[in-house]
């Protein structure tokens, strides 16, 4: 859900070029719900499109560590673990589409027992967490974190 700031101060430049990696690491308590994080990306992405900015002027990225690592789970892995299906799938997918790209951190990944095979497609196993934000920092992406 994205709201209509009527007369905001400060807006985006449409003609500015938006960068940012999303570090998410938050535990869920209630696993049938998404995370909230996954579901800002598209909040992010959907105000800015909706205040004028180009989709080609929006790159995002996220990376999951931590508590999160489980949220980027293929459904059967998900399933197999908690019972149901993964409800960050149909987010994951959409974001995928809208040209996000989705890392988890392979440390947090070996650490809670996560196979590479065990990931949505859509999601790339990086070295670490860590190695993914400084990279993109330093290619000019802004780190956003809840």
């Amino acid at each position: 859900e994205v709201y209509d700031v009527k007369n905001a101060d400060y807006i985006p430049d449409s003609n500015q070029l938006l960068k940012a990696i999303f570090d998410i690491d938050r535990k869920v308590e209630d696993k049938s719900k998404p995370n909230p994080i996954i579901t800002s990306l598209h909040r992010y992405y959907n105000m800015h499109v909706r205040r004028g900015v180009p989709v080609e002027n929006i790159q995002l990225a996220f990376v999951v560590h931590g508590a999160s690592t489980q949220h980027v789970l293929s459904n059967a892995a998900f399933r197999k673990r908690h019972g149901f299906d993964n409800p960050n799938l149909p987010y994951i997918k959409a974001l995928k589409e809208q040209g996000v790209q989705m890392y988890i951190c392979g440390q947090s990944a070996n650490y809670a027992g996560i196979n590479k095979s065990e990931l949505a497609s859509e999601v790339d196993l990086a070295l670490s967490a860590m190695t993914v934000l400084t990279t993109l920092q330093m290619d000019g992406y802004a780190m956003i974190r809840f």
